[in-house]
């Protein structure tokens, strides 16, 4: 069992990982970047730091796995139910006026806003005419995805909780059936939603969305960081166009304030300004 790695060993795994895979999770917080490094070589019996980096450089399959592994859940469905309300009955409206329209959910892991929106959009009646674009850094997760995802009966009962305060017209069972001590999310949610392999982080920007969702992220990373995402946040965003991100993060403290205005200082749901 290993209970700590120091700063010298989480480099080395961050310099590896970054050479041979091109992903960068130098801008990630090292408290939080450790913790995860640390479940991941103790779920997989690791001793040793030299021999975990050695599988990940020489053995893509099982880098894969880490990978799908060390990724953060970091909410549950309807997390901050008043937000997704916010988002329905003020916000979603202007942005479709009966005509299709793109949102992005980049950095997803479990899948728990995408399916939250997917659930919103349908109650709203605009499923089919919305084109969702989600992203995430392991295709492993992006299959479970695809299937409709697998979540705790524990998780799902939060998330029913969450849905009460969000609507009581209807219950949240009517989205999952379930298997054994998981559910699995109706597939039909999923129909007009693309699924891409994609880093957030350090890819370029993915352009044209009407609404982007990128909640309970940025806490996980150092300013500089911050201020790269939410360039790339803004540059994903069309004029006019709707950001929303955790109630309990802000993109005021970043160098990219004067390019939006702040719709809702509670929520933390920002509007790109036309330049």
């Amino acid at each position: 069992m290993i209970y700590d790695i120091g700063i010298v060993d989480t480099k080395k795994v961050i310099g590896a990982i970054k050479e041979v895979y091109g992903i960068d999770f130098s801008g990630f917080a090292l408290t939080a970047l450790k913790r995860r490094l640390i479940f991941v070589m103790n779920e997989n019996n690791y001793s040793s730091i030299v021999d975990f980096i050695s599988n990940i450089e020489n053995n893509q399959l099982l880098f894969e796995k880490y990978l799908s592994q060390g990724l953060i859940d970091t909410t549950e469905m309807f997390r901050d139910p008043s937000s997704w309300r916010e988002l329905r009955d003020k916000y979603l409206p202007d942005l479709y006026k009966n005509r299709e329209f793109k949102i992005l959910v980049p950095g997803v892991t479990s899948g728990d806003d995408l399916f939250t929106l997917l659930i919103l959009l349908k109650e709203a009646g605009i499923l089919t005419d919305a084109k969702v674009v989600a992203t995430s850094l392991s295709e492993l997760r992006l299959e479970q995805i695809k299937n409709g995802g697998l979540f705790d009966l524990k998780k799902i009962e939060i998330g029913e909780a969450n849905y009460k305060r969000f609507t009581d017209t209807s219950s949240l069972s009517a989205y999952y059936s379930v298997e054994g001590v998981k559910a699995r999310m109706n597939s039909d949610l999923l129909e007009n939603v693309e699924l891409k392999k994609y880093s957030f982080l350090t890819d370029e920007a993915l352009k044209g969305f009407h609404l982007v969702i990128y909640r309970n992220r940025m806490i996980y990373f150092n300013p500089s960081l911050q201020d790269a995402v939410t360039d790339k946040l803004i540059r994903s965003t069309l004029l006019g166009g709707i950001i929303s991100i955790g109630s309990k993060e802000s993109l005021e403290t970043t160098s990219y304030m004067s390019k939006l205005n702040v719709l809702n200082k509670e929520e933390k749901i920002y509007k790109k300004r036309a330049e």
